[in-house]
């Protein structure tokens, strides 16, 4: 049987256990007074027709009664009131805390997803989980803590007060409520197929934004702006359709549960005047039942609202669960439970004793590998030895599995047979800290954030083998491009690095991969394509650079072990060895010289690369 959504959310309720008990024993004060001021106002009543007949001596002692009577309704106003505030500062800084704690896991979640899974994943989908679908069971959230004081106690406190005054008269004025709650069930369904298609529609608009402004640049160059806005305005539409029929649905169930909470209003009418003419009910007390049950009815229609709203954020914790972490949250804090402000920290990942910081070996056996989502395989049957600090070149032609050599090496994805060892271990029982520290990885793509050079170097945190910042900056060709811009390494690289060059972006995310804490080399380096926006001298000095560093001409505990991944030969002959990738298999490896003399595949690609004379400039 599935679980509600509330029970497998607990672990949120109890982060905010604290505020969530104060924030109701404040609305259990407020709504045990709501009675009050209906009651000491018919009893003000009562003693005010008493005054008016009374005379002599008889009088004044009415007159008090009437002036306590009058004390006593602005003594329960004031109690109810400040009840009422207590109540909304508490109960609210559980929600927004709640949803604030919800948001960052979801993200927290996403970021240790498996990538097989993220991967087939619209990024302005997770944006809509993370940004709308939170808010949507904020709402859940708020009618399952503040909607039972305020709706459900405040009703129940109220008719508990009416059926002190006559059982019949409240049982017929309330005969219609059940038929509301029937309907209200009747409609779950409709409710969640509504809410869901309302979040779906909201998916696909903020995947198309998303896309929009990320090739903003590009779309204008191709002269395609025209059609973003075509699509972004078909799917707005959608949006709106979709929302308009939830509104509907909502704003329709509305006044039809208004109308059967309200119904009774005739009852009272017709049997409290009888009540009162025969002597059975005073007139202050019909005054005071019309007040409790006027009351009633500003809220009653909320209680069979409570279950659709219910409904609408179930569908808002399902899109969210898959992107939770998985681990227990652990048992709450009871004293920040309390504090309003009080914003929990997201746990740092545990630090597992590795190996050194010196070269590993690499070592695949028997490795087959197909991306998710794909029936190709991207590797077949794969073995492969590097010795630590040997430098491996590897090259195919596009779509051998250069990359996904590289990832599989990272351990991101899962491989379909065989085994893949970094050092003496499996590449999957490494932690994240482990995998962050010995590992790096240099994507062909340039992997920039927006943020300083410096800061996306990370210079604060080392230089690695090198002996200062100069160092570093002359190994990866960076010293002449930081010398050019204005505020040097302050210079902001932009959202996604769009104020730097291509071939900028890639050296900068290469000194990234060097600038290690530890002042050795990370244990191997990882290259995929890093050099495609280079020029060819640029690339030739760069990795002689890091042969001298960190490959075969360092000292040993200086070496990494280094696989570079490239369609371009130009450093080739600097590598101890090179393996050669067709469709997924290694089909020839062996030195530079080796290779020329089989003359197969690479020594073909070679001759005709070296035939080119003229050398490409680095691209924008």
């Amino acid at each position: 049987m599935r679980r509600h959504f509330i029970w497998q959310a607990r672990r949120y309720y109890a982060q905010v256990a604290g505020l969530l008990l104060l924030g109701s024993l404040f609305g259990i004060v407020m709504n045990l007074t709501v009675v009050l001021p209906a009651v000491l106002l018919g009893r003000a009543v009562d003693a005010a027709l008493a005054a008016s007949q009374a005379s002599g001596a008889e009088l004044v002692a009415v007159r008090r009664s009437l002036y306590a009577a009058a004390a006593l309704y602005a003594g329960g106003m004031l109690l109810h009131g400040a009840a009422r505030v207590g109540k909304r500062w508490y109960l609210r800084a559980a929600l927004r805390r709640t949803v604030f704690t919800l948001r960052m896991d979801a993200l927290r979640g996403m970021l240790a997803s498996p990538l097989g899974w993220l991967r087939q994943q619209a990024v302005g989908d997770l944006m809509a989980r993370v940004l709308g679908d939170t808010e949507l069971f904020g709402s859940g959230f708020n009618e399952s803590t503040t909607e039972v004081w305020d709706t459900w106690l405040f009703s129940l406190t109220l008719v508990g007060t009416m059926l002190a005054y006559d059982v019949r008269l409240t049982l017929l004025a309330l005969a219609p409520v059940p038929i509301a709650f029937y309907l209200a069930y009747r409609l779950r369904n409709w409710v969640r197929g509504r809410s869901l298609a309302t979040r779906r529609a909201n998916s696909a608009l903020t995947q198309a934004l998303q896309e929009g402004l990320t090739g903003l640049r590009l779309l204008r160059l191709l002269g395609r702006v025209e059609n973003s806005v075509e699509r972004v305005d078909a799917l707005s539409q959608q949006v709106a359709q979709a929302s308009l029929a939830e509104t509907r649905l909502q704003a329709g169930l509305q006044p039809v549960y208004t109308l059967l909470v309200s119904a009774g209003i005739v009852v009272i009418v017709w049997r409290g005047a009888g009540l009162v003419e025969a002597g059975t009910l005073t007139a202050g007390s019909l005054v005071g039942f019309v007040l409790l049950y006027v009351r009633f009815i500003t809220r009653g229609f909320r209680l069979p609202l409570f279950f659709n709203r219910l409904q609408a954020a179930g569908v808002a914790w399902d899109r969210l669960s898959p992107l939770l972490p998985a681990e227990a949250a652990g048992a709450p804090d009871w004293r920040n439970s309390f504090r309003p402000l009080y914003l929990r920290p997201v746990p740092a990942p545990t630090e597992v004793a590795g190996p050194p910081s010196a070269a590993l070996p690499v070592a695949l056996e028997g490795v087959s590998f197909v991306y998710p989502g794909s029936g190709h395989p991207a590797l077949q049957d794969v073995t492969l030895q590097v010795a630590p600090g040997e430098m491996v070149g590897v090259t195919g032609p596009i779509g051998s599995g250069k990359s996904a050599l590289l990832r599989v090496l990272l351990g991101l994805y899962p491989v379909e047979q065989g085994s893949v060892q970094v050092g003496d271990r499996p590449v999957e029982s490494w932690s994240e800290s482990e995998r962050a520290r010995l590992l790096r990885y240099v994507p062909q793509e340039g992997g920039v954030f927006s943020g300083s050079v410096e800061e996306n170097i990370g210079l604060r945190g080392g230089t690695g083998v090198f002996a200062d910042q100069a160092d570093l900056l002359r190994a990866t060709s960076l010293d002449g491009d930081v010398a050019q811009w204005p505020a040097g390494l302050e210079t902001e690289v932009g959202e996604g690095g769009v104020t730097v060059s291509g071939g900028q972006r890639q050296r900068i995310a290469l000194a990234h991969a060097l600038a290690t804490e530890s002042g050795q080399a990370p244990a191997v380096l990882l290259l995929d394509d890093p050099f495609a926006a280079v020029d060819v001298a640029t690339e030739r000095r760069i990795m002689a650079a890091l042969r001298d560093a960190v490959g075969s001409g360092a000292p040993p505990e200086h070496r990494a072990t280094l696989l570079l991944c490239s369609h371009r030969l130009a450093s080739f002959p600097l590598m101890d060895r090179i393996i050669v990738l067709d469709g997924g298999r290694i089909v020839a490896q062996g030195s530079h010289e080796e290779l020329l003399q089989q003359g197969g595949l690479y020594a073909r690609i070679f001759r005709a690369q070296h035939a080119l004379q003229a050398e490409p400039e680095e691209l924008p």
